[in-house]
C-alpha cells in the first residue's frame, strides 16, 4: 500500500485514489501518517477550481484532465462536450501517461504495457428496420411504400431479410478475428421520442432475436434518450432488457451519450447493480475524453472510455479511417489499454441504404475492415 500525505483528505483525494489504485494495481490512499510519501502539493485540491493546476502538481493535474476539463468545454443542444472545441491533444490519453509517470518517479513498478486486443462497441439503436416496430410503424411503412410504387420494398417488407438484422456479419466476424471482443448495447425505449424511434420491446420477435444474440455475445442496456426524464426510467428499461435475458443486466450505454461521465447518472446505475458505464466518448470526434484509455472507477461504477465512433469518420477514405485507428489504437497500448471503438448495428445488415436520409457509411465500413485485417497480420 503506498500513502500520499495530505493532511486532510477530502472526498476528491478519496476519489483520485480510487483512481490511482485501479491505475496502478495496489492500493492507495491520502492521509498524515508520519511513513506518508509527500508530493508537490499546490492547494488546488482543497480549493476547487476548473483552472488547470500546475503539472508539477500530479495529484491535481490527473483529477483536472480526468473530471474537470471537459466541463470549461462549449455544449452541443444535447449538453454534451464539444470535443473539436479543445485546445489539446485527444488522440492522447494523457491523464494516464501522467498517472504512469507519477509512479514511476515514486517507484512504482507497473507492467509492461501490453497490447490487448481491440473491442467494437455496437449500438444497437435499431434492432430492424421493418420487424418488432409495432403496427402503427408498419402500417405507414406499406402505405407509404405502396403508395410510392415500391413493390420490391413491400415484397421485402413480407417475405424478405430485414434490412438492418445483421445478426449474420457479427458471427462471421467472430469467426474471422476470434480474439476481438464484441459488447452490443440493445435500446429498449419504454417510449417513443424523436431520438428513441427503435423497435417495441414486447414484440415476441425482438424478443426471441436478443434471446440468439445473447447466445454468442454479451448484450448491455442502451438506455433511451427518454429515459433520463422518467421517474425509474433506467430501472423500466434495465427489467424490460433482464426479462429477455433472464439474468442481472451489468453494463450500459447511454443512446446519445446523454448524461454521459455525470456523477448523477453513475450513482442512479450504481443503484441498480450496473457495475460499467460505457457512454465516456465524444460524440463529434475521435478521442479520450476523460484522458484515460483503461477503465475510469467513480461512484462505485466502472466507466469503459470508448475513443472514437462510425460516425467521426465520414467524409474520410478506407485507408485515411484505417490509419486514424491503427493511431489510436498505439495510443491505448501505450498505456496497456485495448481501444474500444464504436459502431451501429444497422449500418452492416443486408440493405443498410433503405433508411431514408441516412449517411453513407460504405467508407467506414470498408476502412473497419481494413483496420481489423492488418491489426490481426501484426
Amino acid at each position: 500500500m503506498i500513502i500520499l500525505y495530505h493532511p486532510q483528505p477530502n472526498e476528491r483525494h478519496r476519489r483520485l485514489a480510487a483512481l490511482l489504485q485501479s491505475a496502478w494495481n495496489i492500493p492507495v490512499a491520502f492521509g498524515p501518517e508520519d511513513d506518508a510519501v509527500r508530493c508537490n502539493d499546490s492547494g488546488w485540491l482543497d480549493q476547487w477550481s476548473s483552472s488547470e493546476p500546475a503539472s508539477s502538481d500530479y495529484a491535481a493535474w490527473i483529477f483536472w484532465r480526468t473530471w474537470v476539463w471537459e466541463e470549461t468545454l462549449p455544449k452541443d443542444q444535447h449538453a454534451r462536450p464539444i470535443g473539436r472545441d479543445a485546445q489539446r491533444d485527444l488522440l492522447l490519453p494523457e491523464a494516464e501517461v501522467k498517472a504512469r509517470e507519477w509512479a514511476a518517479s515514486l517507484g512504482i513498478t507497473l507492467s509492461d504495457a501490453g497490447r490487448p486486443a481491440p473491442v467494437l462497441v455496437v449500438d444497437i439503436d435499431h434492432l430492424f428496420a421493418y420487424r418488432g416496430r409495432g403496427l402503427q410503424s408498419a402500417v405507414g411503412g406499406f402505405l407509404s411504400d405502396l403508395i410510392r410504387g415500391e413493390f420490391g420494398e413491400l415484397r421485402t417488407r413480407i417475405f424478405g431479410s430485414d434490412p438492418f438484422y445483421s445478426f449474420v456479419f457479427w458471427t462471421e466476424l467472430a469467426q474471422r478475428f476470434p480474439q476481438l471482443e464484441l459488447q452490443f448495447f440493445a435500446l429498449l425505449a419504454a417510449e417513443r421520442g424523436p431520438y428513441d424511434r427503435g423497435v417495441v420491446p414486447k414484440s415476441s420477435v425482438v424478443r426471441e432475436a436478443l434471446r440468439t444474440l445473447f447466445v454468442r455475445f454479451d448484450v448491455g442496456a442502451h438506455l433511451s434518450y427518454g429515459s433520463h426524464d422518467r421517474a425509474q426510467g433506467y430501472r423500466q428499461e434495465l427489467a424490460e432488457l433482464e426479462s429477455i435475458l433472464d439474468r442481472p443486466v451489468v453494463r450500459q450505454r447511454s443512446h446519445f451519450l446523454r448524461n454521459a461521465g455525470t456523477e448523477q447518472l453513475l450513482c442512479s446505475l450504481e443503484s441498480l447493480g450496473v457495475v460499467e458505464d460505457w457512454s465516456l466518448e465524444f460524440a463529434d470526434v475521435p478521442g479520450f475524453r476523460s484522458g484515460w484509455a483503461s477503465a475510469v472507477p467513480c461512484a462505485g461504477v466502472q466507466q469503459l472510455p470508448v475513443a472514437a465512433m462510425d460516425q467521426n469518420f465520414l467524409g474520410m477514405s478506407p485507408r485515411e479511417i484505417a490509419d486514424s485507428l491503427h493511431a489510436l489504437q498505439a495510443a491505448a497500448w501505450s498505456v496497456g489499454a485495448p481501444l474500444r471503438v464504436g459502431t451501429h448495428w444497422r449500418i452492416f445488415g443486408p440493405r443498410p441504404e433503405v433508411e431514408r436520409s441516412g449517411k453513407d457509411f460504405s467508407a467506414w465500413r470498408e476502412g473497419m475492415n481494413l483496420w481489423l485485417n492488418e491489426w490481426s497480420n501484426t
